[in-house]
């Protein structure tokens, strides 16, 4: 009976000694979640892996040689809930939210990109322009249009609020799926009337998807701004505070080069010689 028992016990001993072994191996990785979501991530197609935040996100990884870096395949509220469960996760490229900050940490600014826009069938929005922006609120508050937006995106605080208050549910189509082609192809043939999303994705659609760009509006929010930033984002733990650490070390040392400055704008070129951009870089983007 005793040699059983040191059998059990032995047993034990070494499956604790493999799991904890387990738990440190999983510690030296980090599981980047991306997701297809031109031209920021390119997962598919002759631009694979060309995409403007993973061309900054290698640049981060180049100085993390510590760590085993992994690229799964995944969503966005894929990502979010990893994230929220502690996983051995993070993102490369998420804006700083109230919510989100009571379940990650987040580094200093990573990414700046134009902020998003509304964009919709050309004319349709003709009678509520303001200065040629859009005031999405008093559309919303309309309720005389329908908008399909992507699930558990954030598109900055001035703008989930509105969406949160004044979008009625019965307007608004989310969609699981980070493909806008369907989204763009659908306000074109005029089954839904907008959607909010980056000039720039329009333009890359635009561009692989045989839509033509005179076809649509895409409009300044009133109350944001021009610019915005993204953040990396860890768990909220002792793992995603040590490696949001180490990435602003990193961060302070590459974001005034402009090997940095070039891979993030490689999506959208048209900005780089833009003195409101330059301006936003050199005096927001770079202090945050």
């Amino acid at each position: 009976m005793l040699q059983k028992c040191v059998f059990v016990v032995t047993v034990f001993i070494s499956l604790s000694l493999f799991a904890n072994e387990k738990t440190a191996d999983e510690q030296e990785t980090i599981y980047w979640q991306t997701y297809h979501r031109p031209p920021g991530v390119i997962l598919t197609g002759p631009s694979q892996g060309k995409g403007f935040i993973q061309q900054v996100l290698q640049l981060i990884i180049n100085k993390l040689p510590e760590y085993d870096h992994q690229m799964p395949l995944t969503t966005l509220a894929r990502a979010i809930e990893d994230i929220k469960h502690e996983k051995y996760s993070c993102h490369p490229a998420l804006f700083k939210t109230v919510e989100r900050e009571k379940y990650m940490y987040f580094s200093s600014a990573a990414v700046v990109n134009p902020t998003n826009r509304v964009i919709t069938k050309k004319g349709l929005f003709d009678n509520y322009l303001r200065n040629g922006r859009i005031d999405l609120r008093e559309i919303a508050e309309s309720q005389k249009f329908t908008f399909t937006l992507v699930k558990s995106r954030s598109f900055t605080a001035e703008i989930d609020v509105v969406i949160a208050q004044y979008m009625r549910e019965e307007g608004v189509f989310l969609m699981s799926n980070t493909d806008l082609s369907p989204t763009f192809q659908m306000i074109e043939l005029g089954r839904v009337d907008a959607t909010i999303a980056y000039p720039f994705e329009l333009n890359y659609y635009a561009q692989n998807y045989a839509l033509s760009l005179a076809k649509f509006d895409i409009y300044p929010i009133v109350g944001v701004p021009l610019f915005s930033v993204g953040h990396v984002a860890c768990p909220r733990n002792e793992w995603g505070k040590s490696v949001i650490a180490k990435i602003d070390v990193i961060l302070a040392e590459l974001k005034s080069t402009k090997r940095y400055k070039y891979a993030l704008t490689s999506g959208w070129q048209y900005e780089r010689n833009n003195p409101l951009f330059n301006d936003f870089y050199q005096h927001e983007f770079l202090t945050r």
